[in-house]
């Protein structure tokens, strides 16, 4: 059975890590950036803009991009099996059945945490980017689906990986993909 596994995250929750550790695991692709770098590959549009950013580009640039990315994803959940990060894919592939939709989360001092040793950042701006992240993905979100990104009716698990490695949270994840499609295969 093809199952797509979708990922929200907040900004330093480790998403993208757990992610990609996911992937591997489940021997599928995974696809986060490499979504905007797809539907961009195809010609039909050059935008000088930030993927996931409405802030500095039109509005029509913005909702062009935004088709474009959408229609890569359910292009891809529709050839195979894959992990698939960001891009409001949870949304985009909400009336497939074989999706699971994950939103990762983990308190602030936390994202701060892994945004100060990934990026040698001090404390302040950690925290600067860890929100301004953020708004920009709840906003992009938001802009893209009338919803709010972090409301976790949208999602199947919803996880706190404060003090989980990535492996750990994968476990969890598969755990819940396990118990969710038990005799569907």
């Amino acid at each position: 059975m093809k199952i797509i596994v979708t990922i929200a995250r907040t900004y330093g929750s480790g998403g993208k890590e757990i992610g990609k550790t996911l992937a591997r695991e489940l021997g599928v692709p995974y696809y986060g950036r490499e979504i905007f770098e797809i539907s961009q590959g195809d010609g039909s549009g050059n935008y000088e803009i930030n993927d996931e950013s409405i802030h500095e580009s039109s509005l029509d640039e913005a909702n062009e991009l935004f088709k474009q990315q959408a229609k890569t994803v359910r292009e891809l959940a529709e050839r195979e099996s894959c992990v698939i990060v960001g891009r409001c894919a949870d949304y985009v592939l909400k009336d497939m059945d074989n999706v699971v939709k994950i939103y990762l989360h983990a308190p602030m001092r936390d994202c701060m945490r892994r945004v100060i040793r990934l990026y040698e950042l001090n404390p302040e701006d950690a925290k600067s980017l860890v929100h301004s992240m953020n708004k920009t993905r709840s906003d992009y979100y938001l802009h893209n689906t009338g919803l709010v990104w972090s409301d976790p009716a949208h999602y199947d698990l919803c996880l706190n990986t404060s003090g989980l490695d990535a492996e750990q949270c994968v476990d969890i994840i598969k755990s819940y993909i396990d118990a969710k499609f038990k005799g569907n295969e």
